[in-house]
């Protein structure tokens, strides 16, 4: 071959060893933008699913009854009414928000189920109030808080 017939273009195998050496390192670099997408994704998602669970644990903090009368904590509100231990999702419980709410009410002790209507019952009842917060469409949850409400009893005043 000729000197001016070699510069031209490149051997065959020098282009085998070009694509193998961007293999190499594309493939891997691939690879780490895949999955720091996919965390950024996760962690957008927890991060907005937890803001939306403190939103409703304040909701369901600031319950009371008509006018704070029986003193009750809002323990007989009907969102505090006692679910099935895996009730379904309400889903589009946001506007806006592809998150789907669970609220799972259940009695730890005693009686939670007394006329809430008397203020004098002295029968207290602890309720466990558990929200998850997951994706509409998934069953992983983006964030579950947990507390627990009893009747006749003020914290934090």
């Amino acid at each position: 071959m000729s000197p001016a017939r070699r510069a031209t273009g490149f051997t065959l195998i020098e282009l085998i060893i070009a694509i193998s050496l961007a293999m190499l390192i594309g493939v891997p670099a691939a690879r780490l933008l895949v999955e720091h997408l996919a965390g950024a994704i996760r962690s957008r998602d927890y991060a907005v699913g937890m803001s939306l669970a403190r939103r409703e644990m304040e909701r369901l903090d600031s319950f009371d009854s008509a006018g704070g009368l029986d003193n009750s904590n809002g323990f007989c509100h009907p969102d505090l009414a006692l679910t099935a231990v895996s009730p379904p999702p309400i889903n589009n419980y946001w506007v806006g928000y592809p998150y789907a709410l669970t609220r799972i009410v259940q009695c730890q002790a005693l009686d939670c189920t007394s006329n809430c209507a008397s203020p004098t019952n002295p029968r207290n009842g602890i309720k466990r109030i558990e929200l998850r917060v997951t994706k509409t469409g998934s069953s992983e949850p983006a964030a579950t808080l947990v507390t627990y409400r009893t009747k006749y009893v003020r914290y934090g005043l």
